[in-house]
């Protein structure tokens, strides 16, 4: 039966003359149209609605100017006539507003068009599709609404799989086997696919990959690929320094358990890989993955925090440097000493030093690329500077703050990366650390990266083709060994960050400590209150912890230690250190915030560095910000420690006075050098010190006290 008319018809409605999906979709944007179609999908997709007709798809969204009732009224298998709009979102095809609409009829939602993801295409937008033996790259994971998902079907090609926010899906399994997937192909600049509830993902039986290729034993001349199918198989490795590869290995053997090291291959140069695996006739191939060679750099990093560290927690390593000061000077140091490129990310910038330092760089010939924010105020580049500069991610914030230099150029090539923005507030008030590490291989997936925003390879941005946010794709190499150290490299919001921040949280044996601007992921939360139950030690330093949904409480509630910076200028850090002095220390640090915006949706980078020298020192970072809150800075409780003299010409003495509490003496100069680290329960003679002013910090079990001396 027919029935009536839901919204009030625009008297336009009424002679509009109906026409294809397809003939709608090629006129041009601004156009009213009228067309009528089945609709395939229901409040799991938000207020929006896919429907089609014989010729081809569309979407009719409720938005501004749109008559009142559309999103509650219609639902899948509804035959709707639809007045309205031609709107380009994202590259969409979309009407909105939509002027009128009446339901026709109730009919059977239209069967899916079986596809590969090959042969996905724009001409298919707006479409019920379905794919077979499609394998999820999280999979075993779970759902976080507001994500995009990467799954590669039978063929190795792959798609994005998106889920809103509010899905019905949100919280649940990720597939850890193949499914037969069916969704609505949509768009947000990449065709993405969009399941609506689990009948979408239906059981099937195939021949697929059970573990992707991962790479391992890292050289400068190859690496090792490891891989695992469901049935036995022969394998053919393809390989190139491109994706359209170039170069084959045949496998000798049938085996569910494959393993090949890579010979012959360039140091520093990333290897775009993908395995043909055959199996009783039947070929699956895997992901197409981009892996990196250990480069002939260095491997130097260096390390700089915007305030004085503790040197008693740094196992006898000194910062590069414990001041703002020398952090910019450092970055203008780098800057004038580059010679071919420079390629910047950066969240914010009103530092002219800093920007006129970039602009004589130019003017010497070095070729400079600037990715910038689109939502945020950049008074530096206004004017606009003479080198190029893209404005991008104007949904949410492009918040990376990395650069790359003379990627080319192996002993001159300089990688930085951290949590500090080039702004006057954030330099000079807040706390902040910097990374700058020597290694081409790391610059080659950091230039990857600012190239997919850049919108090419070249000197000049494309913003047709520039991809920020959750537009972007998991394209860059993740694994690295950085002068001996292994160090992995993951973007948001494409790489899955939180996972591996999850990841390094569970493998912790004895210790989690966490330095954080913002603190507000769920998942990362349970995994530190999951550490602490099971006897790990968990301690924590937030700056925001009223942002919502923050896990401040939550932790605090749980028994975990995590106390709030209320001291002067934010604690603008994104860390965490874990098992400093057991057998993996790790540091995860960047440009991250734990929060689900940095996971799902603003440009972010992260680091996670296996290495005792790093661990050391960011524990020695974390240990002093946690003593300024937590412990008095004051001589130790116990009467008669003493130092004389004052300034000393010859020698210095230290006494404990009728102390026999054992005490850790600690001396280091203004810049943080360690001259001496010893235990003692009563008195000390010190002497061999050259002229200077330093500071004596004792540690005993009731506190710790610093105190000031010179040399002359």
């Amino acid at each position: 039966m027919y029935r009536l008319l839901l919204a009030l018809l625009l008297p336009l409605s009424a002679s509009a003359q109906v026409i294809t999906i397809q003939n709608a979709r090629t006129l041009p944007v601004g156009d009213t149209v009228t067309v009528r179609g089945v609709v395939t999908n229901g409040y799991e997709l938000g207020k929006i609605r896919y429907f089609q007709d014989g010729t081809a798809g569309i979407a009719a969204n409720p938005g501004t100017g749109s008559v009142t009732g559309f999103e509650t009224a219609v639902t899948a298998g509804d035959s709707i006539q639809v007045t309205g709009i031609i709107k380009s979102v994202y590259g969409l095809t979309v009407i909105d507003p939509i002027l009128a609409f009446s339901e026709i009829a109730a009919v059977p939602v239209p069967a899916p068009k079986t596809v590969s993801f090959s042969s996905l295409d724009p001409a298919l937008e707006g479409q019920l599709v379905r794919t077979a033996c499609v394998s999820f790259a999280a999979g075993g994971g779970v759902f976080d609404g507001g994500a995009t998902y990467t799954a590669v079907d039978l063929s190795g090609y792959d798609a994005r799989i998106g889920i809103r926010s509010g899905h019905p899906l949100d919280n649940d399994p990720i597939p850890d086997a193949p499914v037969m997937l069916t969704g609505v192909l949509s768009r947000y600049f990449d065709l993405q696919i969009l399941p609506r509830n689990l009948n979408d993902f239906a059981p099937t039986t195939c021949f697929y990959y059970t573990d992707q290729p991962e790479q391992s034993e890292i050289a400068a001349g190859g690496f090792r690929l490891d891989w695992k199918t469901n049935l036995p198989s022969t394998a053919v490795i393809r390989y190139g320094t491109t994706p359209s590869l170039g170069s084959e290995i045949t496998l000798a053997g049938s085996t569910v358990s494959h393993s090949h090291v890579l010979t012959g291959l360039q140091a520093g140069t990333v290897y775009w890989v993908q395995v043909a695996s055959t199996s009783n006739g039947t070929v699956s191939m895997s992901e197409l993955r981009p892996f990196v060679t250990r480069s002939v750099s260095s491997g130097q990093i260096k390390v700089f925090f915007s305030r004085s560290v503790d040197p008693s927690y740094s196992n006898g390593f000194v910062p590069d440097g414990q001041s703002s000061a020398e952090a910019v000077a450092e970055t203008i140091n780098r800057i004038n000493a580059a010679q071919q490129t420079i390629d910047l990310a950066m969240y914010n910038n009103n530092r002219s030093d800093l920007t006129n330092a970039l602009k004589s760089a130019h003017a010497r010939g070095v070729k400079i690329r600037y990715v910038a924010s689109k939502s945020v105020t950049n008074s530096a580049l206004n004017p606009l500077p003479p080198f190029p500069v893209i404005f991008v991610n104007d949904a949410t914030i492009m918040h990376n703050k990395f650069m790359v230099i003379d990627a080319d150029i192996p002993d001159k090539v300089w990688v930085m990366t951290g949590s500090m923005n080039w702004t006057n507030t954030n330099i000079n008030n807040d706390l902040n650390n910097l990374l700058f590490i020597q290694d081409q291989s790391l610059a080659r997936a950091y230039t990857l990266e600012l190239e997919e925003m850049w919108g090419n390879d070249g000197d000049m941005p494309d913003v047709q083709r520039s991809r920020s946010g959750s537009a972007k794709r998991d394209n860059t190499p993740h694994q690295f060994l950085i002068g001996g150290v292994p160090v992995e490299l993951w973007f948001s919001p494409s790489d899955r960050t939180t996972s591996r921040i999850v990841n390094a949280i569970y493998s912790t044996d004895s210790e989690a400590l966490f330095g954080l601007f913002s603190f507000t992921n769920n998942d990362i939360g349970d995994a530190m209150i999951d550490q602490y139950l099971s006897g790990r030690e968990v301690r924590g330093i937030m700056e925001n912890i009223n942002d919502l949904g923050s896990e401040y409480n939550i932790l605090n509630n749980a028994g975990v230690q995590c106390v709030a910076h209320s001291l002067s200028g934010d604690f603008h850090h994104k860390y965490g250190i874990f098992d400093v002095n057991a057998m993996d220390p790790q540091v995860v640090t960047g440009s991250h915030n734990w929060s689900f915006s940095a996971e799902a949706y603003n440009d972010e980078n992260t680091l996670v560095i296996h290495d005792y020298r790093i661990a050391s020192l960011y524990r020695s970072e974390f240990e002093k910000r946690w003593q300024e809150l937590t412990v008095p800075v004051s001589a130790p409780s116990e009467p008669g420690f003493a130092i004389w003299p004052n300034p000393a010409s010859d020698r210095l003495f230290f006494s404990t006075g009728e102390s026999d509490l054992p005490a850790q003496v600690v001396i280091t100069d203004a810049i943080g050098r360690i001259w001496l680290k010893q235990e003692t329960a009563g008195f000390l003679d010190i002497d061999l010190l050259p002229a200077g002013c330093y500071f004596i910090s004792i540690l005993t079990a009731d506190g710790i006290g610093t105190f000031s001396f010179q040399k002359i």
